[in-house]
């Protein structure tokens, strides 16, 4: 129960984050700056839920 739960905060983080980097490869070029902050924001979403599935981990272990 927990490796499967902690694989899927793993792979949220994952889709997160690689979604906020396409995003941000595609804002480059753009002037909207909502874009970008959209991107970022997703980002930091991704570090939120990699870091509580670290501490979870941590916990669990």
């Amino acid at each position: 129960m927990t490796v499967s739960l902690i694989a899927a905060f793993s792979a949220a983080a994952l889709a997160l984050l690689l979604k906020s980097v396409f995003g941000l490869c595609r804002a480059v070029g753009s002037t909207d700056p909502s874009a970008e902050a959209h991107s970022v924001r997703l980002a930091l979403y991704g570090c939120g839920i990699a870091v509580l599935t670290l501490g979870l981990f941590i916990a669990l272990a």
